[in-house]
């Protein structure tokens, strides 16, 4: 289940409330942009809309145009149809629905002397007109001026009957098919791509803004600034693409990014030859701890990357130290949440002393052996009942949350090391076919300060990474039989290197989207089958729940922003530490 913030879970119960159903996250919020405020008459809309058409129906409508160019109007369009469709099956049981819809016309037309020029042009010119023309009916006004074909889709957009829940769709989908809105297929947009070398790239570079995209390369580069607004980021590409030189092999390119494999050669090609298969054949794995080979000269280009590296550990630092209140705060509050999990799971071991409960088998020894060790008490320190291997996303996805995904898995390793449980804290990302496993924090390790040496790059091949963390704890595991694999994740695969073709796919296919996401999730279920638990925390800029909950089934939380790091990680950790029979 999603983690939601205070505005929003109010948004939810008045959906809901709506519906008569709870366990269902709907697709659509509404909230007031300038108030920050749930917008009850919508949030009842859309609760009318799941009650009638349930949640299937209402997946199936929306799924039907999202990744599409003009996904945004469609949606707009469909819930003016959908108000009028739920009213009318509505009214006769909530009469006070009039008086609530009226009102709302009324605040759309009001709202307009409040929108700035910005605001204005952003506005889609049909849905806006759409929009005036739908109130305008409710409030008994003046149509707008319109076009004929404008007033002809207003017309058949003004749904005055009961829709069956097996025509809803059609019936939506009809009406953008007539108007040629919507031809039934997804239209993605497409932009123009100019590539640019030499001289002439070196002056677009200085004097056009530049934004970095995935590709092979390692490319070190700050995140955007936290406390800012917006997702993306922005930054003169000539500070900071150094990157090293084409025609070294990519073995030896991916070693001296991220550091010397802890496996042999030989190891290396028996682990590949057993991991790398179905839609793995032809990649390479690289599991590293960081570790450089300093006896080796290295270029220029290389002493660029590595102070790139060390800039960035820098900055997590600072941004960790900077909000040292609430990461401490954090750590406080997920250690209660797991110690008291624990609490009445935990065995303790009991030993023999000199106080404590009085052991009747032993009390001959106090006679015949001189010995008053004869008594019994618990011994203060603990058997942990897991260990948990934590995994960083460090995929260029992550180029705007480096400090933030470095804070939290810092806060996670504290927390679980104040309870006594074993930490593994790796990151994992793939260049030029190598998936990489970077172990940043070592279960041996007791500090967890190399956790800020944390830093994204390239694309991430997920079910190749499961794969390595299964071979990992084969061969490192600790003291304990149970293990807790966590994800910290967008829960979008994404690879350079493709799917080859193959008897179920002939074609092969790019690692990405559905494929992605199917490969990760049987990787999941393996290694389910091995007796792992794997969970993941979803943290992003954008809701990737349908796709986690593919992959993780219902092993998985969502947060949406830093503070909710204790509550996600808790709910998670207290549902396997449940799960697990001692």
């Amino acid at each position: 289940m999603r983690t939601y913030n205070a505005v929003e879970k109010r948004a939810v119960n008045q959906i809901w409330t709506a519906s008569g159903e709870y366990h269902f996250e709907p697709l659509f919020l509404a909230i007031h942009k300038r108030s920050g405020i749930p917008n009850f008459y919508m949030n009842l809309v859309i609760g009318l809309t799941y009650k009638y058409y349930g949640e299937d129906v209402v997946n199936q409508l929306f799924d039907c145009w999202r990744g599409d160019m003009h996904q945004s109007m469609l949606d707009d369009l469909t819930w003016l149809m959908l108000e009028d469709i739920v009213y009318i099956k509505e009214i006769m049981q909530r009469p006070v629905l009039h008086e609530l819809r009226e009102q709302y016309a009324k605040n759309f037309f009001a709202s307009e002397y409040q929108l700035s020029r910005q605001e204005w042009m952003s506005k889609n010119q049909l849905v806006y007109t759409m929009q005036v023309s739908h109130y305008s009916r409710i409030l008994n006004r003046k149509q707008p001026v319109m076009t004929m074909r404008e007033k002809q889709l207003s017309d058949a957009m003004n749904i005055q009957e009961d829709i069956e829940q097996s025509m809803l769709v059609h019936t939506i989908l009809d009406i953008f098919k007539r108007y040629d809105l919507f031809d039934g297929n997804k239209h993605e947009k497409h932009s123009h791509v100019f590539h640019l070398h030499g001289i002439i790239a070196y002056i677009m570079t200085h004097f056009m803004p530049t934004q970095l995209v995935k590709t092979d390369r390692v490319v070190v580069m700050r995140s955007s600034q936290i406390d800012e607004e917006g997702e993306g980021f922005l930054q003169s590409k000539n500070a900071s693409n150094i990157v090293l030189k084409q025609h070294e092999s990519d073995r030896t390119y991916i070693e001296k990014c991220f550091g010397r494999s802890i496996y042999s050669n030989k190891k290396l090609q028996l682990l590949e030859k057993q991991i790398c298969t179905g839609n793995h054949i032809g990649c390479h794995v690289w599991i590293t701890d960081g570790v450089k080979d300093d006896t080796e000269k290295i270029t220029a280009e290389e002493k660029y990357l590595r102070d790139q590296a060390a800039l960035q550990e820098k900055r997590n630092r600072e941004y960790y130290y900077k909000n040292i209140a609430l990461h401490k705060s954090m750590i406080y509050k997920l250690k209660n949440e797991i110690e008291n999990s624990l609490l009445i799971h935990q065995e303790k071991n009991v030993i023999v002393g000199r106080s404590g409960t009085l052991d009747k088998r032993r009390v001959y020894r106090a006679v015949y052996a001189n010995d008053d060790r004869i008594f019994l008490r618990s011994e203060e320190e603990t058997t942990p009942l897991f260990s948990v291997d934590l995994v960083l996303d460090a995929s260029a996805s992550r180029l705007s949350f480096q400090e933030v995904i470095a804070s939290q898995g810092y806060v996670l390793s504290e927390s679980l090391k104040a309870c006594h449980i074993p930490v593994r804290i790796s990151e994992f990302n793939s260049l030029r076919g190598y998936t990489v496993l970077r172990i940043l924090k070592s279960f041996q390790e007791k500090r967890s300060e190399s956790v800020f040496q944390y830093f994204a790059s390239g694309w991430n091949r997920d079910g190749l990474m499961l794969k390595e963390i299964g071979d990992l704890l084969e061969e490192e595991h600790g003291d304990v039989k149970e293990h807790l694999v966590i994800i910290l994740t967008d829960a979008s695969p994404n690879d350079s290197f493709r799917i080859h073709a193959s008897k179920d796919n002939p074609l092969g296919c790019n690692y990405e989207d559905d494929a992605g996401v199917k490969d990760a999730a049987k990787e999941v279920r393996n290694l389910k089958k091995n007796g792992i638990r794997v969970g993941a925390i979803l943290f992003g800029s954008h809701d990737a729940s349908k796709e986690a909950r593919v992959i993780y089934e219902n092993e998985y939380v969502r947060m949406k922003s830093v503070d909710q790091l204790a509550n996600a990680a808790g709910f998670l950790i207290r549902k396997e530490v449940a799960s697990i029979n001692v």
